[in-house]
């Protein structure tokens, strides 16, 4: 979006080959299993296997093109003035509702990780992990055993491997996640009014920024 309203805003400026000039719009993960480890143990035994508790290697990226011919104190001062003229138009998140989603979430995982029904299945994957070779005492302690190494090791794909495993046969994933979702739906019953108020300020941005993108590619091309 950002990236979009700086080159329509550069075209406008006389920089009709201006591209972005290494402006990187903002991607989702390449895959879930970015981060594969949590609170609720391994998922994905494939990729335990040959990635360990480190998330996948990522491409290069390329370098930024280089600035159009001419480009000097007029170019960097059009960039400047892009920039804000975008940070203007997208605006800041819509009312106090992102706040209230942050607590929410931040409180359903509280109350998740001290469900007796999550402790349970907790417990025992850290016997079968034991009972395999392996002491821990919970999933999340092993990213930050493993990740501080640079490269992944045969302990480690072994050690993943095992959670895998443990996971599947605890059955922790399924608990975690099903108690999680039940405290959320609690949440949402608790503050239908303001969450409802929130999506309706989603929308009416998501219109705007809309808007605003129609109006980026109606301008000049080269």
């Amino acid at each position: 979006m950002r990236n979009a309203l700086v080159v329509s805003c550069m075209n406008r400026a006389g920089y009709a080959g201006f591209r972005g000039d290494g402006l990187q719009e903002a991607r989702p993960p390449d895959n879930a299993t970015a981060l594969p480890a949590g609170a609720w143990g391994y998922l994905g035994a494939e990729i335990a296997g040959v990635q360990g508790f480190h998330p996948p290697k990522r491409a290069v990226p390329a370098a930024a093109p280089a600035p159009p011919a001419g480009a000097g104190e007029a170019y960097d001062g059009a960039r400047v003035d892009c920039d804000r003229q975008a940070a203007e138009r997208i605006g800041a998140p819509p009312g106090p509702g992102a706040d209230l989603l942050g607590r929410l979430f931040d409180d359903s995982i509280a109350a998740t990780g001290q469900d007796p029904r999550v402790t349970a299945a907790t417990g025992e994957w850290a016997a079968c992990m034991a009972a395999a070779g392996f002491r821990a005492d919970a999933p999340g302690t092993l990213p930050d055993r493993f990740r501080a190494g640079p490269e992944v090791t045969p302990a480690e794909l072994a050690t993943a491997r095992a959670d895998a495993d443990c996971t599947t046969r605890s059955n922790l994933a399924g608990i975690w996640f099903g108690v999680l979702a039940g405290y959320q739906r609690q949440q949402i019953d608790r503050n239908s009014q303001a969450l409802n108020a929130h999506r309706e300020a989603v929308r009416a941005q998501d219109a705007r920024l809309a808007g605003l993108l129609a109006d980026a590619g109606s301008g000049p091309t080269p």
